[in-house]
């Protein structure tokens, strides 16, 4: 964003011009930027992206407000996340990006993984993911368009950020049986 001084040749301008550029402040200095009118498509592949950083962001306020500690650890989850996220980087960003990872990899394998579990182990997860504090909650979904999809269960969205912190070597691979916190 380019600094301006007098723009103008005024003291102060904001606003579009000549349908090319904007100006505005930036804080509180004077600035000018290109116009570009944002677009916000609702195709399969935005809304699937949507739906992975929903997911993650389910996850981020899960870790951030729970006091409990996986069983055998002496930390909470966000506390390790804390200290193996990458230098410069923080905890809840490195925690997405476990989840989803380059390509959405991770996600895939992840849901993959979660379609591979019997009716009883995704019933499980379900009951755990209610059990914690507080309690891990559904994910909402969105379609193509931009409408409300179905959501993810609460074991569903557990089961992906018990995922996402087996990718960053913070548990092991989730399977059959979800983890205990106390």
């Amino acid at each position: 964003m380019a600094k301006t001084n007098g723009p103008l040749f005024s003291l102060d301008a904001s606003g579009k011009f000549g349908g090319a550029l904007v100006f505005s402040k930036w804080k509180g200095r004077p600035t000018v930027r290109q116009l570009v009118t944002p677009s916000n498509p609702h195709s399969a592949d935005q809304e699937t992206a949507r739906n992975m950083v929903r997911s993650g962001g389910v996850a981020q306020r899960q870790t951030n407000l729970t006091a409990e500690v996986l069983n055998g650890e002496t930390e909470t989850d966000k506390a390790r996340l804390i200290g193996a996220a990458p230098p410069g980087q923080a905890w809840n960003g490195y925690l997405v990006d476990s989840m989803i990872g380059a390509g959405a990899v991770n996600y895939t394998a992840a849901q993959a993984a979660w379609g591979a579990l019997a009716g009883g182990e995704k019933t499980a997860w379900d009951n755990a993911a209610e059990a914690r504090v507080p309690a891990f909650p559904t994910v909402a979904q969105t379609v193509t368009g931009g409408g409300a999809g179905t959501p993810l269960t609460t074991g569903n969205g557990y089961f992906l950020t018990m995922y996402g912190l087996y990718i960053a070597g913070l548990y092991t691979l989730p399977g059959a049986t979800p983890p205990t916190y106390a």
